[in-house]
């Protein structure tokens, strides 16, 4: 069988933006090969220009890659920028070396043109609002607060939250929460209810990316109340 090797559906070179990744990042990763074979690595770091080193699958857990993971093979690498407009970038590669000793690692050329699309059709404004949050297990009396943080940027879809690290802190990943906001203007708290859709810990802070689950007209209420604009341009 003719070994398939993965294509981008189009391709342009906008400024790289690797500089954005942190070692212990989740890149997907596509080897080329007679069936499509895709799986996600953890970046250990970079050489700008040179390379990209990877951590190789685990044999023990995600089983033999010994078929692809061979110098020259072509790859293509997808990964998630997050930021005010957010981003998916991805690019053709191929692999430059394997090393099993003393560690499993990966090396990938560092590459010469990036493909990259929004992600969201709707531009956050950035804000610094403070705010509680707690798990929402629908119950009045059954709530846990998780953190008080900020509110770094914002729509009426979702928003990033920023927080302190703390040693204890597990994964919230797709945990359903709810976003208390003080305001000057309101007796009571604004509440928002959402779900975390990703997290990231970086220099001793984690952000939360949480999309909203209330109803549209509670969100703009909410809004209005902030003195947001909820009409953003695509």
């Amino acid at each position: 069988m003719e070994k398939q090797t993965p294509t981008l559906e189009s391709s342009s070179q906008p400024q790289l933006k690797l500089a954005y990744l942190r070692p212990g990042d989740m890149i997907d990763v596509e080897f080329a090969s007679a069936t499509k074979v895709r799986t996600k690595l953890q970046l250990v770091g970079f050489d700008t220009g040179r390379y990209l080193l990877l951590k190789q699958p685990n044999p023990r857990t995600e089983g033999s890659y010994a078929d692809v993971l061979f110098e020259g093979n072509p790859v293509i690498v997808r990964l998630v920028l997050e930021g005010e407009a957010g981003e998916c970038i991805a690019f053709k590669t191929k692999i430059r070396a394997v090393t099993n000793f003393p560690f499993r690692l990966l090396y990938l050329d560092y590459p010469e043109q990036v493909e990259n699309r929004a992600l969201r059709a709707q531009k956050r404004v950035r804000t610094h609002i403070p705010v509680d949050v707690t798990a929402d297990n629908n119950q009045a009396d059954n709530t846990k607060k998780l953190a008080s943080g900020v509110i770094v940027d914002i729509s009426s879809a979702g928003c990033r939250i920023l927080f302190k690290a703390q040693n204890e802190g597990g994964n919230v990943t797709h945990m359903n929460i709810k976003v208390s906001i003080g305001s000057g203007s309101q007796k009571d708290l604004l509440m928002l209810s959402g779900q975390v859709m990703n997290q990231k810990k970086e220099r001793g802070m984690i952000s939360v990316g949480v999309r909203f689950t209330d109803e549209e007209a509670h969100i703009i209420e909410v809004f209005d109340h902030l003195l947001i604009d909820t009409e953003f341009e695509c």
